[in-house]
């Protein structure tokens, strides 16, 4: 009984132990002393990276930070549903450079949730809930980030944030880049009460934008208070909004000055702007200044006067409003930009529709300037005058941008300009015909001309731009190259993606031959609709040929007659295909032509020998009618015989004899022999005809001689064609057989015509004769 027990007891722990392993399929630490323990499981992506460890845990709905190797040098914990850190719980990770906690839930952070990070560099708190009473506030987020003694950079933008203290920022003497923005941060001093950015002493950037009510523009009215933006002595780059009353002509306080470093200042969301004259003047080193979304703006002449350092000006009137610039204030403005150093201006959606864009005043106004940038884009329907005379860019400009645009027409002179970009305009129809450049001298090395609808481009459209290197023409409808390239010696990349080209003409490819010389030229045809036919072999050829040439050239695809296209990476190998199977199909073409060339023949001479005897019957009579003496009259019914007797040379006696006794002496017919009628010296096929229409009737005297004869043969046939064609269908043939022939020894022509009319066969007895002699007089004068 105990062993049984035992037995049973032995057992049962084995099934546990089976069962626990297919439960947990964890692997199993089985101690000396027989005890099991499961490892626990580790759910982030680990990775070692120039000897440090990335530990990736985002996007895996974790709700509490797991416990994470102590090594740990960048962590992201980024979009998941982490809503509290507890205390120290990150106080043993000292190598810990970059935390990512963004996209989460967190509500609150305690002054110990970041103990132990005294190397953290980046922190990442942006796009969770954090709020007032929770996180940030006097009562709870007294030194919240004091341990954080590395940190140079803070995001804290897309929170509930309402307000800072002046412990919220303690321990962050190293602190370099500062993000607040889109909080409920307005700009007042109870929410950044004076000394709260003191213990920012590092800070070089901050962001504030987006903090205000931005809802009713028209009534809102905001500025940073001076008090606090004082202590940022170090501050190099100022993001923020502003909104100031269009009457006052303060926008810096005497704060700014303290800033002797800030170089950059961005207006994200500049509600109403009024610059008037020196309104810089707290803010003299300003290098870079940028203004966005502006509903109202005032810009005086001396605006920009004590900017003396100004390097880059930005403009961009892209706001829900409307509002826009006139060409009154547009020019006023570069009056003012004019008296600084600017070197880049870059406006954006800045002009009222259908505007006149007064390039040549800003040309005018900035031509004593080293402004090398000029930026006009996404204005809708702007218009550039092409009648007057067009001012000179300045001497420094390097660079002119008016893409986007929806520009018709345009004339520039630009002599010293390096980049020109019209891309997204409507400058295809225009430039079919006329050029965008009027001087003849440019040193210009990059040309834009992408989404423009250009179908054609004027053939003169690059001479005297010899120093092009790209041509874009992305994005247009062209099918062909027939705009000289001959003059670009130096030109590296045309680019012709996305536009109609299903293949290129041979002087399409002769014209681009002129610039593939150079080794460095490089053409980008990148979806274009190709088409792989026999009939585009000679292109395809051509660029297999000067496939070094083509960007991407395995990249091609073409599409077949068919309609299906090939596939990615195949492009060479469906060219010699191609080739190989044109081939066959070019002698399956020249073998079909000759055959449908001989059938043509043969049934052309089946034809001509069908109507032969018409056809030289009709040669015969244009050929007498225009080189005779004289023509053929028939108006009066008169001829010069009454028959014309056809008879071979072997039947003559019974001609001479017999015929011209009865026919002419006894009946007073007169007959045309051709041994005696003929006329010498013309053509014997001439003197046929002559005799056939110049007699009244043409008899034939049948006998087996004339049948062998040719010329009685084609008198016969010429006597028949008259009879068809130019006596109304009357019958003007007579046949006498002489002699005695079977059907088979008669032509099928002959046999045919005694089938369907009359003859007569010579009697030659005394009584048969007189009968018929009479015959042949009753049939002549009938």
């Amino acid at each position: 009984m105990i062993n049984y027990k035992k037995k049973k007891m032995e057992l049962f722990q084995v099934c546990k132990f089976i069962i626990m392993f297919v439960i947990c399929n964890d692997p199993l630490i089985i101690s000396k002393a027989g005890t099991i323990k499961p490892e626990p499981k580790f759910h982030c992506e680990k990775l070692y990276q120039k000897g440090e460890l990335y530990v990736d845990c985002s996007c895996r709905n974790m709700t509490s930070i797991p416990n994470l190797p102590s090594n740990t040098a960048y962590l992201n914990l980024q979009h998941n549903l982490i809503s509290e850190i507890p205390d120290h719980t990150f106080k043993n990770m000292y190598n810990l450079k970059i935390l990512d906690l963004s996209f989460n839930k967190i509500v609150s952070i305690n002054q110990q949730v970041f103990y132990g990070l005294s190397d953290l560099r980046h922190l990442k708190l942006n796009n969770n809930y954090m709020m007032m009473n929770y996180s940030l506030s006097k009562e709870k987020a007294n030194n919240s980030f004091e341990h954080l003694t590395n940190l140079t950079v803070l995001d804290l933008s897309f929170n509930n944030l309402q307000s800072i203290n002046i412990q919220t920022f303690t321990g962050l003497g190293n602190l370099k880049h500062l993000k607040l923005d889109h909080n409920q941060l307005s700009y007042k001093l109870e929410r950044f009460p004076k000394g709260s950015f003191k213990p920012l002493k590092s800070l070089t950037d901050i962001s504030l934008q987006n903090n205000n009510n931005l809802i009713t523009p028209i009534f809102t009215l905001f500025s940073f208070p001076n008090e606090t933006i004082a202590d940022l002595k170090n501050l190099e780059v100022l993001k923020m909004d502003v909104s100031i009353a269009i009457f006052k002509t303060i926008v810096f306080g005497v704060g700014y000055l303290s800033l002797h470093h800030l170089t950059s200042l961005n207006f994200s969301n500049c509600l109403h702007l009024p610059l008037y004259d020196k309104v810089f003047r707290y803010t003299p080193n300003l290098r870079y200044l940028y203004i966005n979304h502006c509903h109202q703006m005032v810009v005086k002449s001396e605006a920009f006067s004590n900017l003396t350092k100004l390097e880059v000006f930005g403009l961009d009137l892209d706001c829900p409003s409307g509002y826009k610039f006139g060409q009154a204030k547009v020019i006023e403005l570069f009056q003012s930009l004019a008296k600084t150093p600017v070197k880049v201006v870059k406006m954006n959606n800045v002009f009222y529709t259908s505007q006149i864009f007064p390039l040549n005043n800003i040309f005018d106004l900035l031509s004593t300037t080293s402004v090398h940038e000029l930026t006009f884009t996404n204005n809708k329907d702007l218009q550039i005058s092409t009648q007057t005379l067009c001012q000179p860019a300045p001497l420094d400009l390097q660079m002119l941008d008016l893409s986007g645009n929806m520009l018709k027409q345009i004339a520039l002179n630009l002599i010293y300009v390096l980049i020109l970009k019209l891309n997204s305009n409507t400058l295809g129809g225009y430039l079919a015909e006329h050029l965008y450049m009027t001087t003849q001298d440019s040193k210009l090395e990059h040309v834009n001309l992408s989404n423009n609808s250009i179908q054609q481009l004027n053939f003169t459209m690059f001479h005297g731009q010899q120093h092009l290197q790209v041509i874009d023409l992305n994005s247009n409808f062209l099918k062909a190259i027939h705009f000289d390239l001959s003059n670009l010696t130096k030109l590296k990349v045309i680019n012709l993606k996305n536009n109609a080209i299903n293949f290129l003409d041979a002087a399409s490819m002769r014209n681009i031959d002129k610039v593939l010389k150079n080794d460095k030229t490089k053409i980008d045809f990148t979806n274009n609709p190709l088409q792989c036919t026999c009939y585009t072999v000679p292109f395809l050829k051509w660029m297999k040929v000067n496939r070094k040439h083509f960007i991407n050239f395995n990249q091609y695809k073409c599409t077949y007659e068919n309609g299906s296209t090939s596939t990615l990476n195949s492009f060479e190998k469906v060219i010699k295909r191609l080739q190989e199977d044109c081939i066959s199909y070019a002698y399956l073409i020249i073998s079909v032509s000759f055959a449908i060339f001989g059938f043509i023949i043969v049934l052309f001479g089946g034809f001509i020998y069908r109507h032969r005897w018409k056809l030289c019957y009709i040669f015969y009579t244009a050929k007498l009618k225009y080189t005779s003496i004289k023509n053929i009259e028939d108006n009066l019914n008169e001829y010069t015989y009454d028959a014309f007797i056809s008879y071979s040379d072997e039947d003559q006696t019974f001609v001479t004899q017999d015929c011209i006794h009865y026919l002419e002496h006894d009946f007073k017919l007169r007959l045309c022999l051709h041994q005696r009628d003929f006329l010498p010296g013309q053509d014997i096929t001439d003197n046929i005809i002559n005799a056939i229409q110049n007699s009244r009737k043409t008899i034939c005297i049948i006998t087996r001689s004339f049948v062998d004869s040719y010329y009685c043969m084609f008198e016969y046939n010429m006597a028949r064609m008259e009879s068809v064609h130019a006596r109304e269908g009357k019958n003007i043939l007579f046949l006498v057989f002489y002699e005695k022939l079977l059907p088979e020894e008669l032509p099928l022509l002959l046999y045919e015509l005694i089938q369907k009319q009359s003859y007569i066969e010579y009697p030659n007895d005394e009584h048969g004769n007189v009968i018929f002699w009479d015959k042949i007089r009753d049939a002549i004068t009938t």
